[in-house]
């Protein structure tokens, strides 16, 4: 049994997992002057944000569709911090959408200032809503914590299937009748209503890891701190009110009083590593599927990106000669055959392209069944703060009472928070 504790006279943030949460922590916990160590259970890097290579498609691809707004600035720190910000493509500030039943095509595109002027402008508004529509979005902000979206708007109204439907399941991956409308509320202030800057969308053209994780992993390389990659933390030692020790099976970690834990891990993990600790316990899935087409995929007004109404999907991206599509909050649909899937899809969007052929291109069909927790008030009130019951111990992670959505931009505040409670800087 192989046993070390921290050889550096430093005092020592441990940061377990290495998604983007822990990433983060890591980062910032060497910023503010940590000896850092990094243990990580899977061979890779990312979690659930991260590329890989697929042998079907002959292509790099990303295992989820990720869409980032000029206003998430957690993850705009971040990129500052590792030295890569210009791994993110910016794109209009224009967000086209494309309801499949009705054949009707549409673009929302943000005023500059914080003031809406666009929804003034019938021609600039969705089809089938008034102004009022948009200002009774204010309602959110006054939600109580158990309220949902749907009970906060009219849900019989063009706006909710075509504007509240679509931002619930993408930000929220949960429908907007069980979606926490105090949840929502923020991730609206921080962006949409502060203008086209705030709501510019960005996209990782290369792959998520060659914008978020492997420019991390150098910046931690360089800091000196490698990332030790097949450790799976199994046990925390705890004496009294700390951590003691890192128990990894066969590597034993000794943790020194000056020592601080972050634990970056998904809440079922956390929760078996953490006796008493209370995590939402409810998951939604999501559904990507990666067609590689004969050309380059092109997309109505040649956007990078479209909304779906109408469809069992709700995103299309078009990158190169791969078309992905995104099924958020997808429950018993990530259950089906990925063949059956792929074909289904397939149906609904090839006419929207242009695209006749009956013949199914090449596909990856990507199943995330845990990809978030579901975000209802009643999920939303079991997410914990950062601290624990350990004086030692923060946790990072998404699904962190960080009081913004699950999403990249939330886990990786929650990686910076925990590390400097950890180590104040």
């Amino acid at each position: 049994m192989n046993s070390t504790s921290n050889p550096s006279s430093r005092p020592a943030v441990h940061v377990i997992g290495a998604g983007v949460a822990g990433l983060a922590a890591a980062i910032r916990a060497s910023a503010n002057g940590a000896a850092v160590h990094h243990y990580e259970a899977t061979r890779q890097a990312g979690g659930r944000c991260r590329s890989f290579f697929d042998e079907t498609l002959d292509r790099v691809i990303d295992n989820g569709n990720h869409l980032i707004l000029g206003g998430n600035r957690g993850v705009f720190d971040y990129l500052r911090d590792i030295g890569a910000p210009e791994t993110l493509t910016p794109l209009e500030a224009r967000f086209s959408f494309a309801d499949l039943t009705t054949g009707e095509q549409w673009q929302i595109q943000p005023s500059a200032g914080r003031i809406p002027f666009w929804i003034f402008q019938s021609t600039k508004r969705i089809p089938g809503t008034s102004a009022l529509d948009y200002l009774r979005a204010a309602s959110l902000g006054r939600a109580a914590p158990g309220a949902t979206i749907a009970d906060c708007v009219n849900t019989e109204t063009p706006m909710f299937e075509r504007f509240w439907q679509p931002i619930s399941r993408a930000v929220l991956n949960t429908d907007a009748h069980e979606g926490s409308a105090s949840l929502l509320w923020p991730m609206i202030t921080e962006t949409l209503l502060k203008g086209a800057d705030a709501s510019r969308p960005y996209l990782a053209q290369d792959g998520l890891s060659t914008a978020l994780v492997d420019p991390a992993l150098e910046h931690l390389r360089h800091r000196g701190i490698e990332t030790q990659f097949g450790r799976r933390l199994r046990e925390l030692g705890i004496t009294g009110d700390r951590v003691t020790r890192l128990n990894f099976g066969e590597y034993q970690v000794t943790v020194p009083p000056a020592d601080r834990i972050v634990l970056a891990l998904p809440p079922r993990e956390a929760a078996n590593l953490c006796p008493g600790l209370t995590v939402p316990t409810e998951m939604r899935s999501i559904v990507n599927l990666h067609f590689r087409l004969e050309g380059d995929a092109v997309l109505p007004n040649g956007a990078a990106f479209t909304g779906l109404i109408g469809t069992t999907a709700q995103w299309l991206f078009a990158r190169g000669d791969i078309l992905s599509v995104t099924i958020s909050d997808a429950g018993s649909f990530a259950d089906r055959d990925a063949d059956e899937i792929a074909a289904m899809i397939w149906l609904e969007i090839r006419g929207l392209l242009g695209l006749s052929a009956a013949e199914i291109p090449p596909v990856r069909v990507i199943k995330e069944h845990r990809a978030t927790i579901a975000q209802t008030p009643s999920q939303v009130g079991l997410r914990p703060e950062s601290t624990t019951g350990s004086t030692n111990l923060f946790l990072a992670g998404d699904w962190i009472d960080t009081g913004l959505p699950a999403s990249i931009d939330g886990a990786l505040r929650s990686g910076y928070r925990a590390a400097d409670l950890a180590f104040p800087p």
